[in-house]
């Protein structure tokens, strides 16, 4: 009986953990027919084909990090790494159907994961992939939501709406030389030269196209891509229009046919880098529909889909845009506000484009998103540290502060935002925990002005809730959007212009963070035609102050008569004194050719000059280095102004070794400090020799005495044998001032001038060649082409790879590692550059186009 009854409790047992054994395995099945790659094609909902398959959703994987940006744009401006996508916010806007797509290995963002896997570009051949993966078969991405137009927040009334300036344009003076006619052997030895630079980009458009068609870009040392601007293809769009200048009229066509499968209402990123996506996207779009003489509608449309997405960056309080886009539906239906500490390049760098857009399109929108940023960056102009110049970064949210008093009588600042926050939040009922409000206070009437916030605010309890919470009630609610979002949040109380953002230090540069925004000034005063002169007067106050503050020439060899721009960070809240850094770098190499447009279309006398001695101050750079390329950013050493700027060793070799006395102090404390330990450890072995005879001495007067003495040791006793004593230290030898500096220069491999290389990589940069370009129409000047040709021979020797170019670690070397990027602007700027540098200066005349900070050539009005 009682054996019957144990076996049937483990036959029990038994059967239980055989079911729950089939029902594991079960459970962690996935059927193989739900795997399914979607093509290129459009993929909004509605444009697929019917009864999609469902994919589970699963964690993204981490996307690769964004490389520096064309204008510096690091990555404290935006953040490319996709780990967030499994955010709440998109998890809970998830589609239940999705497109599937083979993941991506993270990666490091400088080189990357390299392998050999493959993956279909949806141009119907398997090509050659982005890295090795963990296991083989299917992987899918977490869903994503898309666009949706929503109810603009803060609409603009089209009486308040800034209207385009239309009109017969004014007379602009000529900016082209008049060209010489050239010789024969001239005209054969340019064609040759063009047809060497035509077949580097072939070389790196065929790698682009077989290893990475329709991703932003290729990884060029074993082929595969990235996707940091959230994967439309930069390096597709941004091609566009170098392909029809150079005469790759099917290329050109194969990239518009892909252009129209690009879907702008998705993205693999939770936001977009408006201003990236503004002068890589929008732009390049916009340049091949001019440049292909309106040939190809789709080109247009294709801007205007991307401009509607763009635009909601704009619906915020003050009608200044969020430059970090959050883009998905449940971030539009609720206020937001543009950014605190907004980088000034992007901010500025918008006028171009969405007004060229607008001309295109007659939709004032477009020009009056843009005429609003231009309009406060004239009111604050200034107001700045330096009147003319504005920092490197400005607050664009709008939160102004509004001073109170505590208390006490003492001053502080209150937003009134935070103010009717504080309100809110003190009415919620004692007893729960709700987002709901009770009615107010019986016996305490509302605040109505400042003053009464302050009486009010004085019997706190500890009730409080996020600061992020939303208010589901507010009783100062202004009134609910068109969307139904509440416009009496914090964010919706935004409303004031630009202002300087609340730091310590400020920054004054024309290099990152900057460059663009002055760059657009006279640009976006041709594309209008002259028809809007703001744009001319804050160019001549900016460029008197960069003359005035940040012009500096440096002390180097040669027969160089050249120009570089200083960063000045000036203390805002405490005092301190003004830091300028007197550097050269690759960035800021395009204010040559800006101020010699500058110069001819606006009649500055003597600008010319100054720009020929800061295009010149780049080409020295590019000469001055072993591979002939200028390094990212390094210091010099200036003279001062007003005074001859001649060569001087003793100068430069002071520069190399400022802290010399400071050396040779240490060197003479450690050594003094050596001695005392070697004098105090002399004294500590006389005494402890003293002591040990003292003693012996006593041990023979007990002895004598017949005292028993024990624990002392006579001297018959074996002694013990002494520690090994440790090696004399050499003397340390402090190299000499001469020593030093020698050794500095060899070592760093400075060229004669530079004091530090503070960055050697050379990142296939556009700049100098930019205005080297520039420079040739404005003068005719034919030594600026062998120059260009100089740079164009070392950039391609040294950056070449198996599939493309790559971005080089060090200049200073002639076997440079490569870093396993490339980013659009080789194809869409660099070459380019070079390109019209050797072309029939009739082709993209600077009197017919202007090319935006992405060498995107848009038509100006006749």
């Amino acid at each position: 009986m009682f054996r019957a009854r144990r076996y049937r409790v483990l036959l029990v047992f038994a059967a239980i953990f055989v079911l729950a054994l089939v029902h594991f395995a079960g459970s962690r099945e996935q059927p193989s027919a739900n795997w399914r790659a979607s093509p290129p094609a459009d993929r909004r909902p509605g444009a697929s084909s019917s009864n999609p398959p469902v994919i589970p959703a699963q964690a993204a994987p981490p996307s690769p990090a964004a490389p520096p940006s064309a204008h510096e744009y690091k990555p404290e401006q935006f953040s490319t790494d996709d780990s967030n996508n499994s955010s709440p916010e998109v998890a809970a806007e998830a589609p239940p159907t999705a497109s599937a797509e083979p993941s991506q290995p993270s990666e490091n963002p400088t080189t990357g994961k390299d392998g050999d896997s493959r993956k279909n570009t949806g141009l119907g051949a398997p090509v050659k992939g982005q890295g090795r993966l963990g296991a083989d078969g299917p992987a899918t991405t977490l869903a994503r939501p898309h666009w949706q137009k929503q109810p603009e927040l803060f609409p603009i009334r089209s009486e308040e709406m800034i209207q385009l300036p239309l009109g017969q344009p004014n007379s602009i003076p000529p900016l082209q030389a008049d060209f010489k006619d050239e010789t024969s052997a001239d005209k054969m030895t340019r064609l040759e030269r063009l047809s060497e630079i035509r077949k580097v980009f072939e070389r790196a458009w065929t790698g682009y196209k077989t290893s990475a068609m329709g991703h932003d870009e290729i990884k060029p040392l074993r082929g595969g891509f990235r996707d940091p601007f959230n994967g439309w293809g930069a390096t597709l769009v941004d091609s566009l229009d170098t392909l029809w200048l150079m005469g790759l009229k099917e290329e050109f066509s194969i990239a518009v046919d892909y252009v129209k499968t690009i879907d702008f209402t998705i993205s693999k990123k939770n936001d977009i880098p408006l201003f990236e996506t503004v002068i890589r996207y929008l732009g390049g779009l916009l340049s091949a529909y001019d440049v292909s003489g309106h040939k190809y509608d789709v080109l247009l449309a294709k801007a205007v889909e991307l401009a509607e997405v763009l635009m909601g960056a704009f619906d915020t309080p003050n009608r200044m845009p969020s430059l970090k886009y959050k883009w998905s539906p449940s971030h539009l239906s609720r206020p937001h506000h543009a950014d605190k500490k907004a980088v000034l390049a992007e901010l500025g760098s918008l006028s171009v484009e969405f007004t060229r857009l607008a001309q295109l399109t007659n939709e004032n929108k477009y020009y009056d998103a843009i005429a609003r940023i231009t309009n406060e960056l004239e009111k604050l102009q200034d107001q700045t540290q330096y009147p003319g110049l504005w920092p490197t970064k400005v607050d664009a949210s709008g939160c102004r502060k509004n001073p109170t008093v505590n208390k006490n009588g003492i001053a502080k600042e209150l937003t009134k935002a935070r103010l009717e926050q504080e309100y809110a939040r003190d009415r919620l009922p004692a007893t729960s925990t709700s987002s709901f409000y009770s009615k107010p206070h019986p016996t305490k009437p509302a605040p109505t002005d400042a003053k009464s916030y302050q009486e009010y605010f004085k019997t706190h309890d500890t009730r409080s809730l996020p600061e992020t919470a939303q208010l589901a009630d507010n009783p100062v609610a202004a009134g609910r959007g068109s969307g139904g979002a509440d416009l009496s949040s914090p964010e919706a109380q935004c409303t004031a212009g630009l202002d300087t953002p609340t730091i310590d230090k400020e920054t004054y540069t024309l290099g990152a963070l900057a460059d663009s925004t002055y760059e657009y000034l006279p640009k976006e005063y041709m594309l209008l035609g002259g028809l809007n002169d703001q744009y001319r007067t804050m160019y001549e106050k900016a460029v008197k102050a960069i003359r005035q503050h940040l012009v500096f020439q440096p002390m180097i060899k040669g027969d160089w008569d050249v120009r570089f721009l200083s960063t000045a960070i000036i203390p805002k809240n405490k005092p301190g004194p003004t830091v300028m850094e007197y550097q050269g770098d690759h960035l800021s190499c395009f204010v040559g050719g800006m101020v010699g447009i500058g110069a001819k279309l606006f009649g500055l006398d003597g600008d010319m000059e100054l720009a020929k001695q800061l295009t010149d101050g780049c080409v020295w750079a590019y000469q001055s280095t072993k591979s002939g390329i200028m390094p990212e950013v390094f210091s010099l050493v200036p003279c001062k102004k007003g005074q001859p700027c001649e060569w001087d060793e003793s100068t430069y070799h002071t520069a190399l070794d400022p802290d010399m006395l400071e050396r040779f102090a240490k060197a003479q404390e450690r050594k003094e400090l050596k001695e005392k330990e070697e004098a105090a450890a002399a004294m500590q072995a006389e005494a402890e020799v003293a002591d040990l005879k003292k003693k012996k001495t006593l041990l023979g007067k007990r002895e004598r005495g017949n005292w028993h003495v024990i624990g002392l040791e006579d001297e018959s006793t074996a002694k013990k044998p002494e520690p090994e004593q440790p090696p004399e230290e050499e003397e340390e030898k402090v190299p000499s001032h001469e020593e030093y500096v020698a050794t500095r220069i060899s070592n760093e491999r400075l060229p004669p001038g530079v004091t530090k290389l503070n960055n050697r990589k050379y990142l296939l940069r556009p700049e100098a060649i930019e205005s080297v370009f520039i420079m040739y129409r404005l003068t005719g000047d034919e030594s600026w082409r062998e120059k260009g040709w100089e740079m164009f021979q070392a950039v391609s020797k040294y950056t070449r790879t198996e599939f493309a170019n790559s971005a080089i670690d060090d200049v200073t070397v002639t076997t440079p590692e490569m870093l396993d990027e490339m980013q659009s602007f080789w194809l869409a700027e660099t070459l380019k550059y070079f390109y019209l540098l050797f072309s029939d200066p009739t082709v993209v005349s600077l009197d017919d186009y202007v090319l935006n900070t992405e060498a995107h050539p848009l038509k100006r009005p006749n």
